[in-house]
């Protein structure tokens, strides 16, 4: 199993709209797709994304497992100035912490080398046991990062934070999606290493295997078939 790159982080939020007012508003995303089921969001249509979805009927989602969502910007300071005044940012080890549409944790980070503005730069996850689960995801075709607790995904990070996540409510987090050559390959290799496989699912112009991993995170591999485009 390998995944190319983080392609998206799919959250379940109460008002899907709203929240893409707010990240397209004071932040450098704009909509990159728009349909019935999902509004996606991000910098660039090949860049890291948000992908916002309707939370079940009479939930109410909160962060859960999300300890944050990175953003990197050449000068946070200049980009958190961008946030409503009623927004509290919190300035610790360079970055800008703030909480965004729905409490959802966000935080601005200085990128690094070659970079786009407003690209996602990953996301930290709050886990029980963060080595172990960082072996898991390892499994899951994650590449090694920095340290024990770190993977990559491409360019994009995922950090694993020592916190239980929350247990209240409608976890916000629905997936994570990352980058494949092949669903269906990631579909049998994940049977054979014994991992829950939640879908497959087949759409005009992607295929895509659901994944459940540590911490119940559910990783989508997706494959984009030759008739894929998205700017």
């Amino acid at each position: 199993m390998k995944a190319q790159k983080l392609d998206h982080v799919a959250l379940y939020m109460k008002d899907r709209d709203r929240a893409a007012e707010f990240l397209t508003t004071h932040l450098g995303f704009h909509v990159v797709d728009r349909t019935d089921r999902y509004t996606l969001v991000g910098a660039g249509g090949k860049l890291g994304k948000l992908t916002l979805f309707d939370a079940p009927q009479g939930t109410e989602p909160s962060p859960g497992v999300i300890e944050r969502i990175n953003i990197r910007v050449t000068d946070p300071d200049s980009a958190a100035s961008r946030l409503p005044q009623e927004v509290e940012v919190e300035s610790r080890d360079g970055a800008r912490f703030f909480t965004g549409p729905e409490g959802l944790p966000l935080a601005l980070v200085a990128g690094e080398g070659d970079f786009v503005e407003y690209d996602l730069e990953g996301l930290v996850l709050r886990s029980r046991n963060p080595e172990s689960s960082a072996q898991d995801f390892l499994r899951m075709g994650f590449a090694p990062g920095e340290d024990g607790t770190t993977l990559q995904t491409g360019e994009y990070r995922l950090h694993l934070s020592s916190a239980a996540p929350e247990a209240d409510g409608q976890d916000m987090l629905y997936h994570i999606g990352c980058l494949v050559d092949s669903a269906q390959d990631h579909r049998r290799e994940a049977e054979e290493q014994g991992f829950e496989i939640q879908d497959f699912v087949e759409g005009p112009n992607t295929l895509a295997v659901f994944v459940r991993g540590p911490e119940g995170v559910s990783v989508e591999y997706v494959e984009h078939k030759p008739t894929f485009s998205l700017t």
